[in-house]
């Protein structure tokens, strides 16, 4: 018996740690927050990252710091390339999430510039890899069918509730921005 235990112990360490809500958050969410912040976005997409790497990191510093904003980032793929990642991305927890957003936002120029599939799996895998995903796990993330189903219907969600057809898109308390990056504070302050 003590052998089994052992043996489930070291498999359960062994196994990536997939995260439950296969959603990125900043904040926590609760009756108190006044600014609820869902991103819609394409990993593939050049204003998606630009949004992520200039802009986000500020209201996270001036609202979601002060427990005044919650963010949540959802998966609108515009094409394959964005799908594959979004699947990939699930492979991890949720921490380290954050942490592949800030990587794939980043080289975005580099792996998005696959020529073929095969590429395309390589490029994101180097990333991965650097990350702790071996080889094995990122195949088998990307062949994820339940994976790939969250990320498909995060879309199609998006569609229905919000009529979202490009990404960026913001929902700012179940209200479709509309403004410019440079203005998202300005309209945040007025919601405040």
């Amino acid at each position: 018996m003590k052998k089994i235990k052992t043996i489930l112990i070291i498999l359960l360490i062994s196994l990536p740690a997939y995260s439950e809500n296969h959603m990125v958050t900043y904040g926590t969410k609760s009756p108190a927050t006044k600014i609820n912040i869902k991103i819609y976005s394409s990993l593939s997409c050049p204003y998606c990252a630009e949004l992520h790497i200039k802009f986000l990191p500020n209201l996270i510093k001036k609202y979601v710091e002060n427990k005044v904003a919650y963010i949540e980032y959802h998966d609108y793929p515009l094409d394959q390339s964005s799908l594959i990642a979004a699947q990939v991305q699930k492979c991890f927890a949720s921490e380290k999430q954050k942490f592949y957003l800030d990587q794939i936002y980043k080289n975005q120029s580099k792996w998005n510039s696959a020529k073929t599939l095969k590429e395309l799996k390589s490029n994101l895998s180097e990333i991965t890899k650097s990350m702790g995903l071996e080889e094995k796990d990122f195949n088998n993330c990307v062949k994820n069918k339940e994976f790939e189903k969250k990320v498909l219907q995060s879309r199609i969600n998006a569609q229905s509730k919000y009529g979202i057809n490009s990404t960026p898109t913001l929902i700012i308390n179940e209200k479709k921005y509309m403004g410019s990056f440079k203005n998202i504070e300005k309209y945040i302050k007025k919601l405040l």
